[in-house]
Formats: C-alpha cells, structure tokens, sequence
C-alpha cells in the first residue's frame, strides 16, 4: 500500500514571471470591463444620486450588468461578474471615514474605467 502522507509534502514550484503574466492578463481591465463600469457609473449618476451607496448595490449592479449581457447564471456572466467586481472599489472596505454616495461612486468608476 502507497503511503499517502509522502504525496502531500510535495511543494510547488514558485511562480514565475510567466505565471505572473498570465495572471495579469487574466485580470486586466479588458474593454468590456471599462464598458460595463462606464454603463454602472453612468447609472449610478442619474438614478437617485444622493443616496448612500452600499456594498450590495455594487454587488447586484455588477451581476446584473454581466446577466444582460451574457444570460443569467452563464459561466460567461459568473466571470465577467468576477472582473468586474475586482475591479470596482468596495464601498464598505476596510472602513469609509464618510458614506459615499451614488453619485460619486458612478464618478469614480466613469474614471476608473477611461484609464
């Protein structure tokens, strides 16, 4: 019989820059990313800007914007939602010293995504 805790001790190789690479190129800001972030921003400048935003209007305008464009609950729509929110500031991380509202939230991400 194998023994098993030999297979475990086995360590990885450390990444290289190859790795590294590829792991930007994966979360770039890609054009329909910026597309996406400029449409939310947009949204969030007009519809009830003095709002305070919150964590979980960002997470359903990301997924909602990634479902209209792929289908709901695609594996395309699952990673455009993931990019998308790796790229959109969180509102409640670590601590705001003040609330932000929609309006300038859509702002930041208008910017975010013209860089």
């Amino acid at each position: 019989m194998r023994d098993r805790s030999r297979a475990a001790a086995t360590l990885a190789a450390p990444p290289t820059e190859a790795d590294e690479a590829l792991q930007r190129a994966r979360t770039a800001l890609n054009t329909e990313t910026r597309r996406l972030m400029t449409e939310i921003g947009r949204a969030l400048t007009e519809v009830r800007p003095t709002l305070v935003m919150r964590e979980v209007t960002r997470l359903a305008y990301a997924g909602r914007a990634a479902a209209d464009i792929h289908g709901l609950g695609t594996p395309r729509a699952v990673a455009a939602t993931g990019l998308l929110l790796r790229h959109m500031p969180r509102v409640d991380w670590p601590t705001t010293p003040a609330p932000i509202t929609r309006a300038e939230y859509g702002m930041q991400l208008i910017r975010k995504a013209a860089t």
